[in-house]
């Protein structure tokens, strides 16, 4: 039986990449720097998958780990186009704090303190942050993957 992990793996192919910079000018964080390659920092990429999207050359991969159960082996599945994965936020978990916005790399939710924040669907990415950080357990992620 295999189980999806909430684990994404962004990848680059060195000898693919033609340093065009087209992944660097979409990266929401600023994580990706090109020189004579794509180089991706792991402790900014928040994994949405849009220099996937935009690699003219499919120099840069997302990938999804899926392990078996019970042996606890694991494989990478290589998707081709990025996740489509978006929010739900629940108001009754919902505290109000705000954190979800403060930490949205594209500013995709926003609010008052106090009140449930608003999600901009067209702005939202899909990186999950918002999901990582709220400490009520309030937004779930929904959608799946294509590839």
């Amino acid at each position: 039986m295999d189980v999806i992990v909430e684990v994404r793996e962004v990848v680059v192919i060195h000898e693919l990449c033609r340093a065009c910079g087209l992944c660097e000018k979409e990266c929401p964080t600023g994580a990706i720097e090109v020189e004579d390659s794509a180089k991706i920092d792991e402790k900014d990429c928040v994994r949405c998958g849009l220099c996937v999207e935009v690699c003219p050359f499919d120099a840069i991969l997302l990938g999804r780990a899926t392990c078996e159960l019970p042996k606890g082996s694991y494989r990478i599945e290589v998707l081709t186009k990025r996740p489509e994965v978006s929010v739900r936020i629940s108001e009754s978990k919902c505290v109000g704090c705000q954190a979800c916005s403060s930490s949205c790399p594209v500013e995709a939710l926003f609010g008052a303190k106090g009140s449930p924040p608003k999600l901009d669907v067209d702005r939202c990415v899909g990186c999950l942050e918002c999901v990582r950080i709220c400490p009520s357990r309030a937004i779930e992620p929904v959608g799946g993957f294509r590839g």
